[in-house]
């Protein structure tokens, strides 16, 4: 029987990121720490989950790449079977050419429309998409530009609920609905598979930088697997095989990150209070 380090790796990040891109960190932690690892998919929010128990808690992972919301959303509730690791990846965008963490999220229209929308306010009464309610980079970012503006959900002719980022690019592309603010990295990277390269997707603005996206480990894990997983990651960089592997997907590479880092996302969220895309119900 093997002795190897058997890690059970989840990803919340998918559809809107490819798979593709969780296999290739897999099989490089594989190879870089001497570990077996499983990929568990789930595309489900850890809010969309929030009646089931957690997989830290039920001990069912061991590493998660998360959205921010979910990890804030586990913090909040005092999970003692999580911890954030000290990294993060560093994505490429028009708007980050530091190569800072965070990651950002563009407001985006059918190229039909540049006639007539110079400016986010130019969509005012527009039928617009967004992913789902709770998501950062596709509905909670715009209620605070919405307030910042002194406006409110209403500001919007309708809205339609999508279930994704790359649903609500394709609902923009067949002009199902007008405008959507969809998390950056699941456009760029999806765009080759769209219609004509998804030539008549306008990028009308990019609201960020937002808070980097979480990997956090289950607190069971060793100590010396969790460092050397966050040391394999910062070092990636620097490997020309697995950063050519890693190139189609937009990451250049990886940084450190600490929690604190995540106090955007409660200003984010306390920026957007009170309102919300879909019907709320008292």
């Amino acid at each position: 029987m093997s002795n190897k380090l058997k890690l059970r790796i989840i990803t919340y990040l998918c559809p809107g990121h490819p798979v593709e891109l969780y296999e290739t960190l897999m099989s490089y932690l594989e190879e870089q720490i001497g570990c077996e690892a499983l990929l568990i998919y789930e595309s489900r929010s850890v809010k969309e989950l929030r009646d089931r128990e957690d997989p830290f808690t039920a001990n069912l992972a061991d590493l998660a790449f998360m959205t921010c919301e979910g990890f804030v959303s586990l913090e909040a509730s005092r999970n003692e079977f999580m911890e954030l690791l000290p990294v993060t990846p560093v994505f490429l965008h028009p708007k980050n050419p530091d190569g800072l963490k965070g990651y950002y999220a563009d407001i985006i229209m059918h190229a039909d429309r540049r006639k007539n929308v110079k400016t986010f306010l130019d969509l005012r009464g527009c039928s617009w998409a967004y992913s789902k309610q709770d998501s950062l980079s596709g509905s909670t970012i715009v209620l605070k530009k919405l307030k910042e503006l002194g406006e409110n959900a209403s500001f919007f002719g309708n809205t339609l609920k999508s279930g994704s980022h790359l649903a609500s690019v394709q609902m923009v592309l067949s002009k199902q609905a007008d405008a959507a603010c969809v998390d950056a990295n699941t456009l760029a990277y999806n765009k080759k598979y769209l219609q004509d390269k998804g030539k008549d997707i306008e990028v009308l603005e990019s609201l960020g930088p937002l808070p980097p996206y979480p990997i956090v480990a289950n607190k069971r894990l060793p100590e010396p697997a969790k460092q050397r997983i966050t040391e394999a990651l910062l070092k990636l960089s620097g490997n020309k095989y697995w950063m050519e592997s890693l190139k189609e997907f937009g990451v250049q590479g990886f940084t450190s990150n600490h929690k604190d880092s995540y106090l955007l996302q409660r200003d984010i969220e306390e920026g957007a209070k009170g309102l919300s895309l879909g019907i709320i119900y008292y």
